[in-house]
C-alpha cells in the first residue's frame, strides 16, 4: 500500500497519484508529472473524494488510494535505439491515426523502430506542447494533451492505446 500522502508531499507515490488521476482525466488541467503534491493536485483529490462518497480532506490515505483505479506501472522511456511494440503504438498515435494532431505528425513506417523520423515528430510534439524539447518519450510527453480545449480531452499515452497494448 502506498504511503499516506498530501500537500506537499514528494516522491513516487505522488507520481502514481498524479499518473493515476491524469489516465482517468480526474486531474483537469493536469501534469506535468513532478512527484509534488500542490495545490492543483490537492484539489483533484479532493473533487476524486467527494465524487466518491468519501471523506473531504486532500489527504490520500487507505481510503482514498483503495478508491482510486487500478494503477498501471509509469509508461516506458521511449527515446532513440528504443525498440518494440510501444514505440509502435507511439508512432500510430503520431502520425494522427487516432486524433487529428496540431503538429507536423510522424510520416514514417509504423514500425516499432524509435529512429530520427520518430525523434522528429517527437520533438515538433514537445514544442508544439511547450515542453522541454528532448526527443524523449518520458511523462511529460505521454500525457502531453493531443486535444486540448476540447472534449475529447485525450493524451499521447491514451492515444497510443499503450495501456490496452501492455496488458
Amino acid at each position: 500500500m502506498p504511503a499516506t500522502i498530501s500537500l506537499g508531499s514528494v516522491g513516487d507515490d505522488v507520481k502514481r497519484l498524479q499518473r493515476v488521476l491524469a489516465r482517468h482525466l480526474d486531474w483537469n488541467p493536469f501534469g506535468p508529472i513532478t512527484g509534488i503534491f500542490d495545490a492543483g493536485l490537492e484539489t483533484a483529490v479532493k473533487n476524486f473524494q467527494s465524487a466518491q462518497g468519501l471523506t473531504v480532506d486532500g489527504i490520500v490515505g487507505p481510503m482514498t488510494w483503495a478508491a482510486l483505479p487500478p494503477y498501471r506501472e509509469a509508461s516506458p522511456t521511449l527515446q532513440s535505439g528504443s525498440k518494440g511494440p510501444a514505440v509502435a503504438w507511439l508512432q500510430k498515435a503520431l502520425a494522427g491515426s487516432v486524433v487529428v494532431v496540431s503538429f507536423a505528425p510522424y510520416t514514417g513506417a509504423i514500425d516499432g523502430i524509435f529512429g530520427s523520423t520518430t525523434e522528429t515528430a517527437v520533438m515538433a510534439l514537445q514544442t508544439w506542447a511547450s515542453t522541454t524539447v528532448d526527443g524523449i518519450v518520458g511523462d511529460d510527453t505521454w500525457f502531453t494533451w493531443l486535444t486540448p480545449g476540447s472534449a475529447q480531452q485525450l493524451t499521447v499515452e491514451g492515444a497510443s492505446q499503450l495501456l490496452n497494448g501492455l496488458q
